[in-house]
């Protein structure tokens, strides 16, 4: 971290990067992103031209800058679960699950709460391969379509893709969503297999299959309000 007009910031050099990039990220903070080989020294000149939009947008995300505590408990939509979350210290890394529990095991207690994330965030995918994946699977046998593989992902933006040679790419958020909304994203990536693009014959073969997609697609907008705080700060913060 740099300082800078009682400010601080990340510096990121990017080799793709033709100007001086400035930007407020929630969990995050200002961030500069800066072409390779560009002067440090002009960067506190640049950043003072840009104070008053600088402590503007940290004032709007001031929330998110804010520590969050570790879970006591985790629901996930999708399946109907509710799990009582519980801590344990002294022994290796590890998350077990017991009926209705999770229990995370660390070293010792730590301010410093991203190994007590990271290992939430890694049952989180797990689960969500045992349940996204057979569902994808129990879709495409009854729309008679294929694909190749389903890989499960942490993904900021996309809750789902379908590449050109088949594999669907699921976000592993979507365990935080309705199911019948996750059924619609489902879809959505199965009628890629056909369709490769957002053309008026791709959106005729979802209505096919999906008739109330554009309600779904407005839960989806809004679904990163239902991800909960300490999985996003985890996430964008890393």
């Amino acid at each position: 971290m740099t300082e800078t007009l009682e400010l601080p910031y990340k510096l990121r050099i990017s080799a793709r990067a033709r100007r001086v990039q400035i930007r407020v990220r929630p969990y995050v903070g200002l961030e500069v992103v800066v072409p390779k080989r560009f002067p440090r020294g002009q960067i506190g000149r640049i950043l003072q031209q840009h104070q008053a939009w600088i402590t503007a947008q940290l004032d709007r995300h001031a929330a998110s800058f804010e520590p969050t505590p570790l879970p006591d408990q985790l629901s996930l939509a999708l399946t109907d679960e509710c799990f009582d979350i519980e801590f344990d210290y002294g022994g290796k890394p590890a998350i077990t699950r017991s009926e209705q529990c999770l229990r995370v095991t660390l070293p010792e207690p730590q301010s410093d709460t991203r190994q007590a994330t990271g290992l939430l965030r890694g049952w989180i995918r797990r689960r969500a391969h045992e349940v996204l994946c057979p569902r994808l699977s129990e879709l495409a046998q009854a729309f008679g379509m294929d694909y190749r593989k389903c890989s499960i992902r942490t993904q900021k933006s996309r809750w789902g893709s379908c590449s050109s040679n088949g594999t669907i790419s699921l976000n592993d958020q979507l365990l935080f969503m309705p199911a019948d909304t996750v059924d619609y994203l489902l879809t959505h990536e199965l009628c890629h297999t056909r369709h490769m693009n957002h053309s008026a014959a791709f959106w005729r073969l979802v209505q096919t299959h999906a008739p109330d997609f554009r309600q779904h697609e407005s839960v989806l907008d809004r679904g990163r309000a239902k991800v909960p705080e300490w999985f996003l700060r985890d996430l964008y913060a890393s």
